[in-house]
Order: structure tokens, then sequence, then C-alpha cells
């Protein structure tokens, strides 16, 4: 190219970059014009939704707005920090507001769907009435959270008597598709299980082909790894008003494969797989039965008696459930397993390598008025037992006690109604590797608590009242150490039959004025030469013994000897003439400011003395 030529070229060159230079600078100019003009609409968006949860808020019960508050900031520095989470805490996949139903209905912006077909009543935890067919079951209370939930103090969850959670780890966007993340699921799954809270997870699904069902199943899998599972890991299948399930109008059987897709999915990783899914969705849009003959349901419906047909493992109630540790409402659930099962997920690496211990053997007996004392033979490698009482509100068998030691072989149960029946189960448990496999049931006991107890006053004048208040007339004044036949009780009075003038009357003494102290029972056997030991049981409220032998030539028993240790159950009674029968008879005594208040004397013993 001749120097014409060039000198031509290269003026060309410098008037194009001339040219586009402005160009450029308009372009960057005019899309940050725009980015601002976005983020000015974003803000007035949600300053209006802020006034309509305002709104909402201000109409609803008491109490049921709290959900509306807690959402706001929560994904600032100081929340994020209070989840305690390495990982990133921004949702990733899908952006924030493309998320679930949780928020809403936490704030009492419930879907028709989820109560009956006549709009039904949401149901609290008072006045729960469980369906018949779990009759005899264990019925344990959990909760299922998300960041909607905000922080949460597990601890106080687990002292509430909550003992399962399910954990939103993540979620595909209702218009997008995406998949995203729950930020708040790090501290959660790993919070909960550290204060022994069981522990599932879930993943919101707007899945609308098999594919993306098996692709969700992935997503939760991994969102999983690394923390303690010994729940299912849940498919949450419903409509989202407006979202990608909803206008994808699907047919029942596809809606039905999809479910089933993800739960071979997860069964095929090594976990227990559960369908999600609210009373009208089952009734109507799903071939649940097909379901739940494979796999367990979680049925949604917020009524207190719910009327559901199908099969169901696990019943969401409400959304409103208020719990310790957490603030503003939570969804609440109740989890129903069989008499024998083993109550264990299916978990990778874990669930193979437990077996469940052989069940026990349970016998029971009243030990007062108001005390039942359950034994059981111990059941070699058990971790320790827990122990059912059958609730007849409920018409179920629900936990009252966990005992963690395998050699602990008794419990009593205390506070029971006066001449009231009880019926018990035990089962032993072991724990391995975070995991615990449940025998089955024992055999079941029934109690009847004693319909009178006896007593006595321990105060120099004690006064008998015909009511159970210090505003009603007397009816007498007994002494110290005086028996007295409890018949029931009335807060904190006895009610008491005793003969006032000849008759036998009712009345009412202050439970602070009488002392229940059993009487022993006595064994004999002969000793050494000329002497007899005597053993007996011990009573745990005693502070001590008294012990009386028969006086032939006295033609009475006579004090030989006082044990101030009322932890001490035997005396050898030496110098005693060979060859000769003595009776014996004990009572025990309790110390009560100063005075000993003695029990009945025990059934008398007679034995020989070598």
């Amino acid at each position: 190219m001749s120097r014409k030529y060039r000198l031509t070229a290269a003026l060309l060159v410098i008037c194009l970059c001339v040219t586009m230079i402005p160009g450029r600078a308009y372009a960057q100019e005019t899309t940050k014009t725009s980015s601002v003009s976005a983020k000015e609409q974003e803000t007035k968006e949600v300053s209006l939704e802020d006034a309509k949860n305002q709104k909402k808020e201000a109409a609803l019960p008491d109490g049921q707005g709290d959900g509306a508050k807690s959402v706001e900031g929560a994904s600032s520095d100081a929340q994020v920090k209070d989840t305690g989470s390495k990982e990133d805490p921004t949702d990733a996949g899908a952006p924030a507001e493309d998320d679930d139903p949780g928020q809403g209905r936490l704030t009492g912006d419930v879907p028709e769907e989820f109560y009956d077909d006549d709009g039904g009543i949401q149901a609290m935890a008072a006045g729960i009435q469980h369906n018949s067919k779990f009759a005899g079951y264990e019925i344990t209370e959990g909760i299922d959270v998300s960041k909607w939930n905000k922080n949460i103090d597990w601890t106080a969850v687990k002292n509430a008597g909550i003992d399962f959670a399910f954990v939103r780890t993540s979620y595909r966007g209702y218009e997008k598709g995406g998949l995203a993340t729950d930020s708040y699921a790090p501290a959660n799954m790993r919070n909960a299980a550290a204060a022994g809270v069981k522990v599932g997870a879930y993943i919101f699904s707007q899945a609308i082909t098999v594919k993306e069902a098996q692709e969700e199943a992935d997503y939760l899998i991994k969102s999983v790894q690394g923390y303690r599972i010994n729940m299912p890991l849940v498919f949450d299948f419903e409509y989202y008003t407006g979202g990608r399930l909803e206008k994808a109008k699907l047919s029942k059987r596809a809606k039905t494969d999809i479910c089933l897709a993800f739960c071979e999915r997860i069964k095929e990783a090594g976990y227990t797989p559960l369908v999600y899914a609210n009373k009208t969705m089952l009734n109507k849009d799903l071939y649940a039965s097909e379901i739940s003959s494979k796999y367990p349901v979680w049925l949604a419906h917020y009524t207190n008696s719910t009327d559901y047909a199908g099969d169901y493992s696990f019943w969401q109630y409400t959304s409103s459930g208020k719990v310790a540790g957490i603030s503003g409402n939570v969804d609440m659930n109740y989890w129903y397993s069989k008499p024998g099962d083993s109550a264990s997920f299916g978990v990778p690496g874990v669930s193979a390598a437990i077996k469940a211990p052989s069940a026990t053997t349970l016998s029971g007996k009243a030990a007062a008025y108001d005390q039942v004392k359950l034994t059981w033979k111990k059941v070699s490698g058990a971790s320790g037992y827990r122990i059912y009482r059958y609730d007849t509100v409920s018409r179920s068998y629900k936990k009252i006690k966990t005992i963690s030691g395998g050699s602990t072989v008794s419990y009593t149960d205390t506070g029971r109604s006066m001449g009231t029946t009880y019926k018990y189960r035990v089962k032993a448990y072991k724990k391995s590797g975070g995991s615990t496999a449940f025998s089955k049931a024992s055999n079941t006991v029934s109690v009847k608590t004693d319909s009178t107890m006896t007593g006595k006053t321990n105060g120099t004048s004690v006064t008998v009242r015909k009511g159970p208040s210090t505003a009603q007339g007397k009816l007498q004044t007994l002494g110290i150490n005086v028996g007295v036949t409890i018949t029931g009780t009335s807060g904190n009075w006895y009610q008491v039959s005793l003969p006032v003038g000849g008759k036998a009357k009712t009345g009412y003494i202050s439970k602070s004025y009488v002392t229940i102290i059993r009487k022993p029972v006595l064994t004999l056997a002969s000793a050494a030469s000329g002497k007899i030991k005597l053993t007996w049981s011990k009573i745990s409220e005693a502070s001590g013994y008294e012990i009386q032998r028969y006086d032939a030539a006295k033609k009475k028993y006579v004090k030989i000897k006082t044990i101030k240790d009322g932890a001490k159950v035997s005396y050898t009674n030496s110098g005693l003439t060979k060859n000769t029968t003595y009776k014996y008879k004990i009572r025990s005594y309790k110390t009560v400011r100063g005075k000993k208040i003695y029990s009945y004397y025990c059934n008398a013993k007679s034995a020989k003395a070598k």
C-alpha cells in the first residue's frame, strides 16, 4: 500500500474512533440512568407492599402480625450475622420476591384450599382431636420453619416440647423457576440438631415436569450434606397464586408422576421421602392413594379435627402456632408413628448400621393414691427407655419420660388422680451414629391408683373444715399424729373421712397439716445363735423407723429400737433366747416442724431364734 493510501486509511480510522467515543459514553450514561430508575421503581413497589402489609396486620387479631414484621430486613448484615452461617446468606438462583407462600401464611394470608370447603377455622393447639385411626399411636409435636421465622432459639424450642422440625433449605421460584437456597437453613439445621430436635428438610416445589422434580430432589439432597438428618426429606407441592405450577394446568396424572419422581430420587439416595400437600390438592389434584401406598404423606389441613380420609403420617394443623424461642407465628405439626415402629427414617450410611433393640416386659403397681411405680426387664444393648401413658382425650399413647440410662429399669409416675386407672407401655431404644432405633412397644399394663390414702396430722391443733377453704366453717379440731383417711383432693386441701359424733363425715384439711407417710414391709430371718435379723422396705419420705417386739410378760408390744436414718433398712436383734419365737412390727416416721409424725405399723411378723 502506497504512503498516500496509508495516510488516507489512518485518517479514516481516527474519524471512526472519534465517532464511536460519544456513542459509548452515552450508552453507559443511559444504562446508569435506567438502573437508578429501576431502583426507584422497586422502592416505590416495596413501599406500597409495606403499606399493604401494615393495613393487613392492623386487621389481624393480636399477635398474628408478627410474621410480617419478621420479614423486614431479613437479609440485612445484622440478621445475616445472627444466623451463624458461613455460607453466603443471600438466596442464590431466584430473586427474593420469587419465593414460596410461607411468608403469607404466617401473617394470616392462608389460601382457601388449606381449610374445609365451608371455610373452616384456623386451628390452635387447644381442642385438637386426632383421628380415631391413630388410637394407640405415638403422637409427637413438631414445627416447620424457613427464613420467614428468622432467628430461632432452638434450646427454648426443645424445652417447649417440640421434638422434630422440618427446615426449608431450598425452593424453586414461583415465576422464573430458578432454584435457590434458604439463607437461614444452615443455622437452623445446625442449631436444631444441637438442641436435640430431630431434623428433616424440605424444598418448596414448583416443578412442572418429572425432570424438574428430579432436579429438585438432587438440589435438596445437596443442601443437607454435612448436617444431621434423622427425619424425611420433603417435597412441598402446592400452588402459588399466579405461579408457574398453577399456570401449567397439569393433569392429575402428571402431577402425581412429578411427586413420585421426586420420592424415587430421594429414596435412591438412601433418605426417606415425604410428600406435603393440602387437603384440597390431595383430594382433587393428585392420586393420593397411589402416593401413600409407597411413601408417607404430610397433610396440611387447618382445622381442629381433620376429616381427611386418606393415609397420612404427619398433619400440619395451623400456621398460627406459638412456640417459645420463635418470634411470631410458626407452622405446627403432629407426627403419628405406629405402635412398635422403630420411628427411624432412612439416612445414608446410618439406618442400615443400627439395629433396633428387643422389646421389654413391663409391670406396674400403685405406689400411693397419686403415684404409679413401673418396672421393666433390662434390655441388652439398650441406650435407654421411653415411657408412654395412654391419653383418654387424644385416645393415644403419649411420651411422658425418656430414661437415658440402659441400666435404669424403674420409674414412678407422680401427680396422678386418686382411684383412677392408667395404662402404660415402654420402648427400649438404641443410639448409634447420631441415629436412634426403638424397639417394639412392651406389653400394656393397667394400674389403678389407691382410692383412699392414710395420713397423719402434723400440728398440735389442726382444723377440719366443712369445705376446701379457710372461709368454710369448722367441723372438728384434731391433735398431732391423728390418723385421717384421705378420699380425694381439692387444690391445696385434702378431702378426708372421719367420725364426728358417731357418724362418718367428710371434711377438708390443708395439705400442709397432713403428712402422708407409708408403712414399711417387714421381713424376718434367723441369724446367728440368739439373733434375728429384721429387714424392711425403704420409705423414701421417712426420717427413720421405730421397731417394736412383743413382750409376753406384759402382753403388749414394746419399743426396742429407733433407727434415726431413713436410708437404713436392716437391724439385728441379739441376746435372744434360743429356740424361742419372737414377734415384731415396725413403723416409719417423718420429722415435721420438730415433731415425729408416724406411719401406721406394718403387719406383725414372727421368727424363731436359733
